[in-house]
C-alpha cells in the first residue's frame, strides 16, 4: 500500500511538472521560431529533446517530495503512530522506498546516459544543417545584396517560401583582379559538415570570367556551379559533450568529458540519496502536521541540486581530484540521512535530557 501510494503522487508530480515545463519552452521555442531564428522542424526537436532532458532531472526530486507526502499525511493521520505501535522500524520503512527507487533510477539512467545524448546530438546537426540554409533568408529578392565588401554580390528574382533556394541568380564575383559573373535557374546554400565553409550552389547555368578593360573572357556552362561564401562561414559540427554518447565519455581521460559522464551518473544517484533523506525528514510532532519538516527538506534539495553543478565544475576545472569527482555528494547525504535519524532515536533524546539537567 504504501509503495503504491508512492508511485501514484511521483505519477502525479511528474506529469504536472512536465506540464508545466512543457509550456514554458513552447512559448520560448515559438517566440524564436517568429523570428525566424530557427525552423518548426527544428523547434519541435528542440521541444522533445528540452522535455526528455527535464524529465530526467525532474524525476529524482519528484520521487523525494512524493515520499515527504506520502508519509508526512501518514503522520498526520496517526498512521505511522499506529505502524510504530506494532514494531515496524525505520529499517521496514525503508524497504518498500529501496524497491519502489531501483525501477525509477534505471529510468533515469536510462534517459540521462542514453536517450538525451542521442537527442542532444541529432537536434545539434539538425541545428547546423539549419544554419547551412537560413543564411539565404537575409538576401532579398529583386535587389542587390553584397557579400565581402563587395568581392560577391547576388541577385535573386525570386525566393521560396522558407527562403532556401533562390531562382533567377546572377552572382558577380570578383577574384585576384578577375570578376567573374555566374547566371543561374537556381541556387542554395550548402555546408561542409567537417569544416563548416558553406557554398552556394547554383544550377543550370553560365559563368563568365575576364579582366576588365581587357577582351579575353571564357564563357562556360554549368549543370552545377559552387561558389564559396567566407563571410557567412560558421564553426563546424563539433558535437558537445553533452551530445557525446556514454560509451564515448567512458574510456575519455579529458577532465570535461570525466566530468559530464560522472553529472549523468549522478542523476540516478540522486534517487537514492534523496529518498534516504526524505524518510526521516517526513517524521513529524502532531501538533506540526504533514509539513513538519518540510522547510528544511526543500533548504536540503536547493543546496544538493546546487553542490551537484558545482561539484561537476570543480571535476571540469581541476579543483577537485579526479578521484574524489562528484562522488562525494552522495555520500554526504547518506551523512546527513544517519545524522537525522540518530536525532530522532530514543539513544539520542536521552543522552540530550541528561545533558541538559546537568548543565541546569
Amino acid at each position: 500500500m504504501l509503495l503504491r501510494e508512492v508511485m501514484k503522487t511521483l505519477l502525479v508530480i511528474v506529469t504536472v511538472l512536465l506540464l508545466l515545463m512543457l509550456a514554458n519552452t513552447l512559448v520560448r521555442f515559438l517566440g524564436q521560431a517568429a523570428i525566424g531564428v530557427i525552423s518548426n522542424e527544428i523547434m519541435l526537436v528542440l521541444v522533445a529533446m528540452t522535455m526528455l532532458k527535464l524529465a530526467g532531472f525532474i524525476i529524482p526530486p519528484a520521487f523525494f517530495f512524493s515520499i515527504l507526502w506520502v508519509m508526512g499525511r501518514m503522520y498526520r493521520d496517526s498512521e505511522m503512530i499506529a505502524l510504530s505501535a506494532g514494531g515496524v522500524g525505520m529499517t521496514r520503512l525503508y524497504r518498500p522506498f529501496f524497491i519502489a527507487a531501483i525501477p525509477v533510477s534505471l529510468l533515469v539512467g536510462w534517459l540521462v546516459m542514453f536517450v538525451y545524448p542521442d537527442a542532444k546530438a541529432f537536434a545539434e546537426q539538425l541545428q547546423f544543417e539549419h544554419k547551412a540554409n537560413i543564411q539565404l533568408s537575409g538576401i532579398k529578392a529583386g535587389s542587390f545584396n553584397e557579400f565581402k565588401k563587395g568581392g560577391i554580390v547576388i541577385y535573386a528574382g525570386s525566393t521560396s517560401d522558407e527562403k532556401a533556394e533562390l531562382g533567377d541568380v546572377f552572382v558577380q564575383h570578383i577574384r585576384q583582379r578577375k570578376t567573374s559573373v555566374v547566371v543561374a535557374e537556381s541556387a542554395h546554400i550548402e555546408a561542409n559538415p567537417e569544416t563548416g565553409e558553406r557554398f552556394v550552389v547554383m544550377e543550370n547555368g553560365r559563368r563568365y570570367q575576364g579582366e576588365p578593360g581587357k577582351t579575353e573572357y571564357s564563357l562556360s556552362n554549368f549543370a552545377r556551379y559552387g561558389l564559396r561564401m567566407p563571410d557567412i562561414q560558421t564553426n563546424a559540427v563539433r558535437r558537445s559533450y553533452k551530445a557525446s554518447s556514454t560509451q564515448d565519455l567512458w574510456p575519455s581521460d579529458d577532465l570535461k568529458a570525466r566530468a559530464e559522464l560522472q553529472g549523468r551518473l549522478s542523476a540516478p544517484l540522486a534517487v537514492f540519496a534523496l529518498m534516504l533523506v526524505s524518510v526521516p525528514l517526513a517524521k513529524s510532532l502532531p501538533k506540526q502536521g504533514v509539513y513538519g519538516r518540510l522547510g528544511i527538506a526543500v533548504v536540503i534539495y536547493t543546496v544538493y541540486v546546487n553542490l551537484q553543478k558545482v561539484s561537476e565544475k570543480w571535476m571540469a576545472t581541476g579543483a577537485t581530484s579526479d578521484w574524489l569527482g562528484t562522488w562525494w555528494l552522495p555520500l554526504s547525504m547518506v551523512i546527513i540521512a544517519l545524522l537525522i535519524n540518530y536525532v530522532d532515536s530514543v539513544a539520542f533524546t536521552t543522552r540530550w535530557n541528561r545533558w541538559r539537567r546537568r548543565r541546569a
